[in-house]
C-alpha cells in the first residue's frame, strides 16, 4: 500500500489526516505521518496526534511510491511549500474528501485539497495547490490558478477567472465574468462583481478596494 505523509502542521494538518482517515480503506493508501517545514509544524502542533510526527522533511527518507499532502491552507506557505517539496522530487497526493466527485470535463492540477460538499460544473480548469473549504461551488467555464484559498460557502459563478494566490473569505459571491488577478484578499460576505487587479483588500456588496495586500501577505 502507498504511504501518504502530510507536511506542515497545524489545524489544517489535522484536518487532513481527518479527511484522508475517512476516506480508508477504499484510498488504496495509509498515511505515513506528519513532517515539519523549516519549523512549521513541530510535535505540539499536532495536539493529540503528536505520535504520528516523523520528523522534519528534508531529513525524512521516502520512497518513490510515497506522496505528500500539504498541511498549511494559506496561499503564501502552500506556496512555499509546495516549491521546496517539488525540488525534494517529491510528488503530491490531491486530496479529495469524502463524498466529493469531480466532473470529467475538468481539468486540475495537483496538491488541491478539496472538502465536501463541492460542487463544480462543466468546463473548468483548477491549477495547482488550492485549497477549497467546504460548501464551496464553482460555475461553468471558470478558470482557476494556483495556491487560492475558498472560505466555506464561497461561490464563483459561471465565467469567473481568478489568477493565483487570492483568499476568498466566507460567503463571498464571485458574479458571473468576474476577474480576480494575484495576491488578493476579498472579504468574507463581499459580493464582487466586475472583479480586480492584483494585491487588493476587497470588501462590501458591491466588493470595493479598502486597502492593499502588498506589504500584508
Amino acid at each position: 500500500m502507498k504511504r501518504v505523509f502530510i507536511v506542515g502542521g497545524n489545524g489544517f494538518a489535522r484536518e487532513c489526516y481527518m479527511h484522508l482517515m475517512d476516506l480508508q480503506p477504499s484510498s488504496g493508501v495509509e498515511f505515513g505521518g506528519f513532517l515539519g517545514h523549516g519549523g512549521y509544524g513541530h510535535t505540539v502542533d499536532y495536539k493529540s496526534y503528536q505520535h504520528l510526527y516523523k520528523g522534519e522533511v528534508n531529513e525524512f527518507a521516502f520512497t518513490q511510491e510515497d506522496s505528500v499532502i500539504i498541511g498549511a491552507a494559506y496561499p503564501d506557505l502552500r506556496k512555499k511549500i509546495y516549491n521546496d517539496l517539488k525540488k525534494l522530487g517529491l510528488k503530491f497526493y490531491t486530496l479529495l474528501a469524502k463524498g466529493v466527485e469531480l466532473p470529467d470535463s475538468l481539468q486540475i492540477g495537483e496538491a488541491n485539497f478539496i472538502s465536501y460538499p463541492f460542487i463544480c460544473t462543466v468546463d473548468i480548469k483548477i491549477g495547482d495547490g488550492n485549497v477549497f473549504n467546504g460548501n464551496i461551488i464553482i460555475g461553468h467555464d471558470s478558470e482557476i490558478g494556483d495556491f487560492n484559498f475558498f472560505g466555506p460557502r464561497s461561490l464563483a459563478l459561471g465565467n469567473v477567472k481568478i489568477g493565483n494566490m487570492n483568499t476568498i473569505g466566507a460567503n463571498a459571491i464571485l458574479l458571473p465574468k468576474a476577474k480576480i488577478g494575484d495576491n488578493n484578499k476579498i472579504a468574507p460576505l463581499s459580493a464582487v462583481y466586475k472583479g480586480c487587479r492584483n494585491n487588493c483588500y476587497m470588501a462590501g456588496n458591491p466588493a470595493l478596494k479598502i486597502g492593499s495586500t502588498e506589504n500584508n501577505d
